[in-house]
Formats: C-alpha cells, sequence, structure tokens
C-alpha cells in the first residue's frame, strides 16, 4: 500500500475534456474544480502530471510545484483522436511518465495501462449508468454506434478499474446492481458551487427551474406538473425556464444563456424551485438552489432524496396533478429563518476541498 512517505506520482486525465460541450460540461466542471482542490492538500510528495489538449490547458495548467502539465494536442481532439486516446495512446503516457497511479475523472479507462506498465493503479470517477439507462428507455437516442462504444466503455471501465469512485451511494447501489461489482467502489461527494448571487432578476415573484433537451431531464413533466398547478390557483405564478429556448405553454418564460451569478440570482429568489428527473447520478440543482435557501420541489427518486438529505419536497413521476398541488402547498409554507438556516448549511456537507481529501485517500489507499 502506498504511505504517505512514499512518493506518488499520479497521471490526472483530462486530455478529452472539452469546456462548454454538451453532455459532458457536469464532468468538465467537476475535474477543474476537484484539481484546484486537490492542489491546497498536496504534499512534497504528490506529483501530480496533468495531460491536457489546448482547448482545456488555461483551466488545467497551474503555478505549482507539485503539479506539471502536458499538452498533447493543439486543439480540441476529435473522435479519431480520442480513440486512438482511448485505444493506446494513454497507455503509452502512463508508461512514458512512468506513473504510479492512473486518474481518470470522466470514468473512462483507457485500454492497455496494464499491459505497459502492469505496477500502475487505476482510479476512475463514475458520475452515473445514465447511458445505460438510455438503453432501456431511449434506446437509439444518441445513436445506435455511440451508444454501444459508451456502453461498453463504462461498464468496463467500472468493472475493472483498481479502484471505482461514485460520486454518490446512489451511483455506487447501481453500480453494484447493473454490474454486480461490490469491492474497491468508494463514496467520495462533489462539491457545489459557492456562488455569490446578483441583483434580483424579476420584479414579481416567480417559480425557477431547470430545462434540458435530454429526456431523462423530464423538462416536459415540469412543464404538464406547472400546467396543472395553474388550473388550480386563479393567480399562478409564472415558471422560469433556465435552458429553454422558447414556449408557447402559458405564464412560461425562457431563458438561456445566462452567467453563474445570474443563475443563482435565480435560485435565491424564486419561491420556489422544481426539479423532475428521472434519474440523476448526483444532482446539482436542488442542491444549489437549497444552498440558497429555496423551497425545492423534486422528483422521489434516491440520488435527490440522498443529496438534498430530506430537505426538498419529494413528488412521485408521472402524476402532474400531484405536482401541481405540492407546488401550492409549498408555496403556502412559511418560510423561518431557522429553515433557511438548515436549507442553507447544505452547503457545507458538498465541499471541493471534502471531495478532494476523498479522492487522494482512495488514490494512497491502492
Amino acid at each position: 500500500m502506498q504511505t504517505l512517505g512514499d512518493n506518488l506520482r499520479i497521471i490526472f486525465d483530462a486530455y478529452e475534456l472539452i469546456p462548454g460541450q454538451g453532455k459532458s460540461i457536469g464532468i468538465y466542471k467537476y475535474a477543474k474544480n476537484l484539481l484546484e482542490a486537490m492542489l491546497q492538500l498536496v504534499d512534497d510528495n504528490i506529483e501530480i502530471i496533468v495531460i491536457c489538449n489546448a482547448l482545456n490547458s488555461p483551466d488545467f495548467t497551474h503555478q505549482h510545484k507539485s503539479i506539471s502539465t502536458i499538452i498533447i494536442s493543439t486543439n480540441a481532439p476529435g473522435k479519431f483522436s480520442r480513440l486512438l486516446w482511448i485505444y493506446g495512446r494513454a497507455a503509452t503516457i502512463v508508461k512514458k511518465y512512468k506513473a504510479d497511479v492512473y486518474f481518470s475523472p470522466k470514468g473512462i479507462l483507457p485500454k492497455g495501462i496494464k499491459l505497459l506498465s502492469a505496477q500502475t493503479k487505476t482510479v476512475v470517477v463514475i458520475h452515473d449508468l445514465i447511458p445505460l439507462w438510455y438503453a432501456e428507455h431511449f434506446l437509439g437516442y444518441f445513436g445506435w454506434l455511440e451508444e454501444l462504444f459508451i456502453n461498453q466503455w463504462i461498464t468496463s471501465s467500472a468493472k475493472f478499474a483498481d479502484s471505482v469512485i461514485a460520486i454518490s451511494k446512489s451511483t455506487a447501489d447501481d453500480i453494484l446492481n447493473r454490474l454486480g461489482r461490490k469491492s474497491g467502489v468508494s463514496i467520495v461527494y462533489n462539491g457545489i458551487p459557492h456562488c455569490q448571487a446578483g441583483p434580483r432578476p424579476l420584479n414579481d415573484a416567480y417559480i425557477f427551474a431547470m430545462a434540458s433537451k435530454f429526456p431523462h431531464k423530464n423538462t416536459q413533466g415540469v412543464l404538464n406538473a406547472y400546467s396543472a398547478y395553474r388550473n388550480q390557483v386563479i393567480n399562478p405564478l409564472p415558471l422560469v425556464m433556465c435552458g429553454l429556448s422558447a414556449s408557447n405553454e402559458p405564464g412560461v418564460i425562457t431563458i438561456t444563456g445566462i452567467n453563474d451569478a445570474t443563475l443563482h440570482a435565480y435560485y435565491a429568489y424564486a419561491e420556489l424551485f422544481i426539479c423532475l428527473s428521472l434519474i440523476e447520478g448526483f444532482g446539482f440543482p436542488p442542491a444549489e438552489a437549497l444552498a440558497h435557501g429555496t423551497t425545492v420541489i423534486c422528483s422521489d427518486i434516491p440520488s435527490l432524496r440522498e443529496i438534498s438529505k430530506d430537505l426538498a419536497v419529494y413528488v412521485p413521476l408521472n402524476n402532474p396533478n400531484a405536482v401541481g398541488q405540492q407546488i401550492i402547498e409549498a408555496l403556502k409554507t412559511k418560510i423561518t429563518p431557522e429553515l433557511i438556516k438548515e436549507r442553507t448549511a447544505i452547503i457545507n456537507e458538498y465541499t471541493w476541498q471534502k471531495c478532494a481529501e476523498g479522492v487522494l485517500f482512495v488514490i494512497r489507499q491502492l
């Protein structure tokens, strides 16, 4: 076992990460924030070599004695470059730099690492098994070839990495139930961003929700629940949907392209935040809303119950009338200083320092 007195060389693989790219935005932010937090904790016995591309190098280059950055692509890697990376180039880099540990924040374990560097331990972060869920519920949504490739790689990585880090117990349970892996899985929670809210975005009261084109985010479920709420009251509040470019639904206001301060202002000043995801590995938005003291209604699924720590109102899926009634009840609830304090304390549960401590602990145990 690696001890604190031993020198430890870690390859931090950020090569495939591209800023602002669709499904991977959350993983990109995870890797960026985790690395920054790790640098506050490493000692003289740990060396981190970050592998990145030219496009993401500004976020993964740091002036720190324990870190070095290797830029191995002059632009964002395309599909061919990524395949080449997974099928051999990553393994040659690990061998070249004689890494003790290969760490993937993206959850993909490249081929050949053990073949070329038998002593190197491998650690992957599995954020969720949502691609496997899509194969069950929305087969072909991302294209059959991409789905086949991604699902095989996630399955292989979760099964065969020396150590797996799951970002929630819900994800760890999914790994056990779907893939059968019982040992070598550790739970290390994400950090959630602590962002100061900007000015109040709307003068009047409103309900807030996040939208997405991806079916598991259940945007239509939110709209259906809001419609049911409108049908039950005389003067309904408007619903602000962030991430939706347009809507013909009565009372719905759509916004896109806002910065972090504005986003958190919408969280902070909302009368209510709604999240009705069908599946999540962690679930940032409800936790972010709670961190501002805002009332949250979310779907009753294991990950959202786990992460929001029973501070939200949990509603059944596929029952818009029941959710509409819960919206009415939640808006009637008196918000006390004690309740706000209890909700905002969630920010202390999920910090990037704790996340980095957990990741480094897993690595050291190898």
